[in-house]
């Protein structure tokens, strides 16, 4: 009888079919190119990396907005107009309730990264956000260092959803810069936020009602991991896109909607996490998270765990479209640059660690082609009702090894019955997907 087994494509992963012991392409499926020796035949692919949107459409990531107005003033009329626009007085915040706000950002990421000399413009623009107030004079003359700190609060704060950018105005006077005053560019009005609020707190609820309090750090970032991807479509067109909003209210997001909704409920659960901005392959702009599990730091990329950014949305129907990719969640540095290039506000750890890495804790990273430990994953996935087996190999050799027992060879239709088989593979990651 012939057994056939049905590729699902991933970037840089084939979509073939086996046929009792003949590899073949599949019709109106694309296949991964340069297949070394013993791995079946050459084939061609689109180009594209693991994880990169097969249809070429962007990653949806924006930048926040900032706009710069000058404003050319006497020295009498700049000291007049100084006076007005005086953070404390626009704000109703002392120097002491400053320094309350200082002390609740301890922990954040990018406020404990920084220099401390940043830390009272931080809290003030903490402080003006939260009002929506506008026109405000913080404490700094230079625009990059406004443009550092406030990508440093962005990064830090999922919560502000409300606001996308800044202007700032530059009060000059005879070509020096008097000083600068701060202005958000609010896309959502207090009333409106008490409101959102109300939606947010029961999709928070609902979610976290699902994980125990008690449960380990690894288990509350594969959880969310795992509720965010089985909850949200990856969609260029979903309104709020760039914020937590896209998440929690519409279902529907892009890549700093899911970094940002993933940062906002880790942060409930009392898990240190915070965005990370930067480039993937295509050159695009990206965000994905940085979490720390039991002191540790890890890379985590919750977008690219949802099936609908990185399958090919033609092959998107059956088999395949619920089941969550676990090559970015918890892995390390070195991983990570394979397809993503880090180009972040402040400096990024050097993530190391594996042992809270999906695989490893799973049982699921192989370090040599054993069919047993195969096995024991399959028999494993069954007894959960889970809609696939994901394995990871340590290298290159390992993957090619696997590769020819369980596909070339056909050995998958030892822990699988039917006649029929759905997968995915990549080659950057050295890991397989088969659904059950």
């Amino acid at each position: 009888m012939k057994k056939n087994l049905l590729l699902k494509k991933i970037n840089k992963t084939v979509s073939c079919l086996l046929t009792a012991g003949l590899l073949a392409a599949s019709a109106g499926c694309g296949v991964l190119d340069a297949i070394p020796s013993g791995m079946g035949p050459a084939t061609t692919t689109s180009g594209t990396a693991a994880g990169t949107n097969v249809t070429n459409e962007t990653t949806g990531y924006e930048a926040p907005v900032v706009e710069e107005i000058s404003v050319e003033e006497t020295a009498a009329a700049a000291a007049t107009e100084e006076a007005k626009v005086d953070f404390y007085t626009i704000t109703g915040v002392d120097a002491a309730g400053l320094e309350t706000v200082k002390a609740a950002q301890e922990g954040l990421y990018a406020y404990s990264v920084m220099d401390e000399s940043l830390h009272n413009l931080y809290a003030e623009l903490v402080t003006i956000i939260e009002d929506e107030a506008e026109g405000v004079k913080i404490s700094t003359k230079d625009p990059e260092e406004l443009k550092y700190v406030f990508q440093c609060v962005f990064n830090d704060h999922p919560e502000y959803y409300w606001i996308d950018g800044y202007s700032y105005v530059k009060h000059e006077s005879n070509g020096q810069t008097i000083y600068l005053t701060f202005s958000g560019k609010y896309i959502y009005t207090n009333d409106e936020r008490r409101v959102n609020q109300v939606s947010i707190d029961s999709y928070v609820s609902t979610c976290l009602a699902g994980i125990s309090s008690a449960a380990s750090d690894y288990e509350k970032v594969k959880y969310v991991y795992d509720y965010i991807v089985n909850h949200t479509e990856y969609d260029l067109a979903a309104p709020d896109n760039q914020n937590i909003l896209s998440v929690f209210l519409y279902g529907k997001s892009v890549c700093q909607g899911y970094a940002k909704a993933m940062q906002y409920l880790l942060g409930k659960l009392g898990v240190s996490c915070t965005m990370c901005v930067g480039t993937v392959i295509t050159g695009e702009g990206h965000a994905w998270n940085l979490v720390n599990i039991d002191g540790a730091y890890y890379y985590t990329d919750v977008t690219w765990g949802d099936a609908t950014y990185l399958f090919d949305q033609q092959a998107m129907t059956g088999a395949g479209s619920d089941v969550v990719n676990y090559d970015y969640l918890n892995i390390t540095t070195d991983e990570l640059l394979k397809t993503h290039t880090i180009d972040n506000v402040v400096p990024m750890p050097a993530c190391a660690a594996t042992a809270a890495n999906y695989y490893v804790k799973e049982n699921l990273y192989f370090t040599s082609a054993d069919l047993d430990q195969v096995g024991t994953a399959f028999v494993n996935a069954a007894a959960r009702g889970d809609e696939a087996v994901t394995l990871k190999c340590s290298d290159y050799s390992v993957f090619s090894e696997l590769y020819d027992a369980l596909i070339t060879n056909q050995k998958i239709f030892d822990y699988l019955s039917g006649d029929n088989v759905s997968y995915s593979m990549s080659e950057d990651t050295y890991s397989f997907i088969f659904w059950l």
